[in-house]
């Protein structure tokens, strides 16, 4: 939710005096949102949100802000590829960049996306430069990505300081009580969020049944990337574990909420991201076949079980 309401509080806030002397003539945005219907759209956290137009009848916008999704209809990439031409400015937010390679427009051009979703940007999009490390990234005079979440609001500060000058932006950014200074300079994040924390499991060493580590891909809308199975028994016998994966960095160490075996059949849940798998370990107990539920459908995946490390 922050993708777009982030940007949209920056652009709300934006004041500039010598417009006008009504509140009215001193805002320059105007602000809406679009989408493929004016049905209701969920958002993360359960909001619900109705757009105010449809990419067939919306005003010709200035600005437009690309946010995380998963939808990606044919109208939506091609409005997207057709504002990128028409606009002052195309941001995309999180992984709203993925909307922006889909539609083609990151061809040959630098941009940056979610920490935790670097290596799945660059597996999907290789026509495109990745750049780590960013709070955002100016791909061409017209196109600007933002990395995830908050982000957002220090791109959508940058374009305030491109239309107005620093003295708006520094005034919008107090009336925020926006303490980030990741707007003022060339881009750069201060902290490196995509530094891995090695994990240990319980389920290091265990080849018994289902119980040790297991590995497999999941492809999902924006590309495929590697999953990391844990299981192991608690103190008191029951099955627990984790889940990791290295392409989503922040990712790591998902509790498996709910956990049952009966014989070969083996099922589990992920409630923190909303996520479940129901799958059957073969005879030889090197594999288990199944489906992997997540929020916007249901994947097939072979879990192979992952080799183990060598002890010194």
């Amino acid at each position: 939710m922050i993708d777009f309401a982030g940007p949209w509080e920056v652009f709300q806030d934006v004041h500039v005096p010598s417009r006008g002397t009504t509140m009215e003539e001193q805002m320059p945005f105007r602000l809406y949102t679009v989408s493929d219907t004016k049905q209701p759209i969920q958002i993360s956290g359960g909001m619900q949100i109705v757009p105010d137009y449809t990419f067939d009848d919306a005003p010709h916008p200035k600005v437009v802000v690309v946010p995380a999704q998963a939808g990606r209809s044919a109208k939506m990439l091609e409005w997207t590829r057709k504002m990128s031409k028409q606009s002052d400015v195309v941001m995309s937010v999180c992984t709203g960049a993925f909307v922006l390679g889909e539609a083609g427009v990151l061809n040959g051009k630098k941009a940056t996306t979610h920490h935790g979703s670097y290596a799945r940007f660059e597996r999907k999009f290789p026509e495109v430069t990745l750049v780590r490390g960013m709070r955002y990234v100016q791909s061409d005079t017209v196109i600007f990505t933002a990395g995830g979440l908050s982000s957002g609001i220090d791109l959508a500060l940058h374009v305030v300081e491109l239309y107005y000058g620093r003295t708006v932006a520094e005034a919008t950014a107090r009336y925020m009580e926006y303490e980030g200074q990741g707007w003022k300079g060339n881009g750069s994040a201060s902290v490196n969020f995509a530094a891995s924390v090695p994990r240990a499991y319980p389920s290091d060493g265990l080849s018994s049944g289902v119980l040790g580590n297991w590995q497999g891909t999941l492809e999902a809308t924006e590309g495929s990337y590697l999953v990391l199975v844990h299981l192991w028994r608690d103190k008191e016998g029951k099955l627990t574990g984790a889940v990791d994966s290295p392409d989503e960095e922040d990712a790591n160490g998902l509790v498996i909420s709910a956990i049952s075996q009966n014989g070969a059949e083996l099922h589990f849940e992920i409630a923190q991201v909303d996520n479940a798998f129901d799958g059957k370990i073969n005879p030889e107990g090197s594999t288990i076949s199944g489906t992997w539920k997540m929020r916007h459908g249901t994947r097939p995946i072979v879990l192979t079980r992952r080799p183990m490390a060598k002890s010194n």
